[in-house]
């Protein structure tokens, strides 16, 4: 796969209070890379070994049950880190990471990163900030599973998706990456059949619509 080594991890939040001199480290230890649309970053299972930043594209973070069903944990995308939960201590990656569109990441040694924390607080508190927000977002998910209608999980997903992944087009805001009704499914705890049933009610409502492959949330939805 080929390489890209003028990427820069500066622009990423994480590193924003980072000085240049602890950033320096961090920079010549990333490794760059590209990623096409389908391809597995790491698998369900597989140690930890590195810390994913995304520098372009986006992720789904797919963990496989005990009964063989599919179930979409997380969108990852630009400026966001895969991995984080597991610094400071040996464990396995409890999803597979697939790239929803064409992706550049770096990837960091988890053992370096560690040293280099211990090392710069304003960059320990960036990350306890992101694994705040990330148990938040999850609390969040949770409670629309488990109060919503499968019309409302459908939508809310989508509003969100747009805002964290969205781009302003002339019919509202188009979410960036391609969504099949099965990954959409597995993502709200709903069957695809029932998924397919609240998009149609959806678009004949006139909250969204779809434009080629991408669906685009009318600006009614915010």
């Amino acid at each position: 796969m080929a390489l890209k080594h003028c990427i820069c991890l500066k622009d990423i939040p994480l590193f924003a209070s980072v000085t240049p001199s602890s950033f320096h480290p961090i920079c010549q230890a990333a490794t760059k890379r590209y990623m096409r649309r389908g391809e597995i970053l790491f698998h369900q299972g597989d140690k930890v070994d590195a810390v994913y930043l995304v520098k372009e594209g986006s992720f789904k973070m797919v963990r496989l049950t005990e009964e063989g069903q599919e179930v979409i944990l997380q969108i990852a995308s630009q400026g966001e880190i895969i991995g984080e939960a597991a610094l400071f201590q040996e464990q396995c990656h409890p999803a597979t990471a697939i790239a929803l569109e064409d992706a550049k990441i770096c990837h960091i040694n988890r053992r370096l990163l560690e040293e280099i924390i211990k090392k710069t607080p304003d960059l320990a508190w960036q990350v306890i900030a992101s694994l705040g927000s990330r148990l938040y977002a999850t609390w969040e998910q949770m409670t629309e599973l488990n109060t919503l209608t499968t019309r409302e999980k459908v939508l809310s997903l989508l509003v969100r998706l747009a805002r964290e992944h969205g781009e302003v087009c002339p019919e509202g805001t188009r979410i960036r990456f391609h969504l099949t009704q099965q990954e959409i499914a597995s993502m709200v705890g709903a069957s695809r059949v029932m998924v397919a049933q609240a998009l149609k009610e959806l678009i004949t409502s006139n909250y969204l619509c779809r434009e080629e492959k991408y669906y685009v949330l009318r600006d009614r939805c915010f």
